[in-house]
């Protein structure tokens, strides 16, 4: 019998047409219930139900699309985790990138190692002998970390220097001289190594019969101590003394010679104690004595003057008071008798740029009177133009 024209082809039940025409769509519902948590039972259940109500055949299909819907929801959810991962290390990779330090003027700020290390904090605890226990051996890290500090900056100084021709490296024989090749940074490195290391030795004995009471009693004996091993108390300890006793120079100086740097009654041994004391060179002890050591200007005194005429012109010339890190700019502004409790940076950078442009001249006698005129002022009243009157005197 001749086969039946298309046209009049058998055609599907409605329900098995219906299976067909949403066959696709099973794997999609698979994929949300493999989403959405539905456990194996409920999938299995569903399984049961296609194959009573629309044949093997319809399930075998199911089945196939099944496979292929978990399949591709594998894929999905393998894809969903790479881009977590992704985004999640783009992320960290822009967090770190906001959290990198400005770069470090190399050449005009020396290595962190010439400074004291972080001290670790201890917390209150709730046993006093555990808190002065951690206390103790807080202080013992710190104190070792400092030493460490100083040979480590006496073996960078030691390299720098062997770098050098024999006849350009510098010499204790020689303070004022500054090879060519010396930036700020190895200058600083330099006279602040040359510090610790002559302290060293008395430190150590210091610290060996003191011990434990070292933090306590170190307090009283600060010039004997490197600086790389004073903790934070004692440095705040130490500026606050300092700052007092230039406070009360300036007011014994401007009450004996109300005309200031310029009074004929100032000569060059008034503004040698003078600054002595406003540049906590001599001990405190001196001034409750009522006089100073002979000799104590040469041996301290002049040290620092020769420090600053160079280190004036190195930070001219390796990038000004702008480059410097906050903690080398509170130092420079110490060494040349600036007050620096309760100031901000900015207050800091302008007063150390003035400075500089005041004393600023080639001329060394001309800047030796600049620097004397400077500090037998106070900061506050020095003047705003570079043309101003100097003392007759170099210090």
């Amino acid at each position: 019998m001749p086969r039946a024209p298309a046209l009049f082809a058998p055609q599907l039940s409605p329900i098995s047409a219906g299976y067909d025409a949403s066959s696709s769509i099973f794997p999609f519902l698979l994929i949300f219930l493999c989403f959405n948590g539905v456990d194996n039972g409920a999938i299995a259940e569903m399984s049961y139900r296609i194959t009573q109500r629309h044949g093997l055949a319809a399930h075998r299909r199911w089945l196939l699309g099944s496979q292929l819907a978990f399949t591709q929801s594998q894929a999905l959810r393998t894809s969903r985790a790479a881009h977590q991962a992704r985004a999640v290390q783009s992320d960290k990779s822009i967090s770190l990138a906001s959290e990198q330090p400005t770069t470090v003027n190399a050449i005009l700020n020396p290595p962190a190692s010439t400074r004291p290390p972080p001290m670790e904090t201890v917390d209150p605890q709730q046993s006093k002998p555990m808190y002065y226990f951690k206390l103790g051996k807080s202080y013992a890290t710190f104190f070792k970390d400092g030493v460490k500090a100083v040979v480590t900056n006496f073996r960078l100084l030691n390299a720098r220097v062997k770098s050098l021709p024999s006849g350009e490296r510098p010499s204790i024989f020689k303070p004022r001289y500054i090879p060519d090749a010396f930036s700020r940074a190895d200058w600083v490195l330099l006279w602040r190594t040359r510090h610790d290391l002559i302290r060293l030795p008395a430190f150590a004995v210091f610290f060996f019969f003191a011990g434990q009471l070292t933090p306590i009693l170190v307090i009283f004996v600060s010039g004997i101590v490197p600086y790389t091993c004073r903790f934070p108390k004692q440095l705040n300890t130490s500026l606050e003394k300092a700052e007092r006793r230039r406070d009360a120079a300036f007011d014994e100086l401007e009450s004996r010679h109300p005309h200031g740097a310029l009074s004929p009654g100032i000569t060059r041994a008034v503004a040698h104690q003078h600054l002595l004391r406003t540049l906590d060179l001599s001990g405190g002890m001196w001034d409750r004595l009522g006089f100073t050591p002979p000799g104590m200007w040469d041996i301290k005194g002049r040290l620092r003057m020769m420090f600053l005429e160079i280190d004036d012109k190195r930070l001219l010339a390796d990038g000004g008071p702008l480059g410097l890190e906050i903690e080398e700019l509170r130092i420079a502004c110490s060494e040349r008798g600036i007050n620096i409790l309760g100031k901000s940076e900015a207050e800091l950078r302008n007063r150390l740029g003035d400075w500089l442009r005041l004393t600023a001249t080639e001329d060394l006698g001309e800047r030796r009177r600049r620097m004397a005129t400077l500090m037998l002022t106070r900061p506050e009243n020095w003047p705003q133009q570079r043309d101003f009157a100097v003392t007759e005197w170099e210090l």
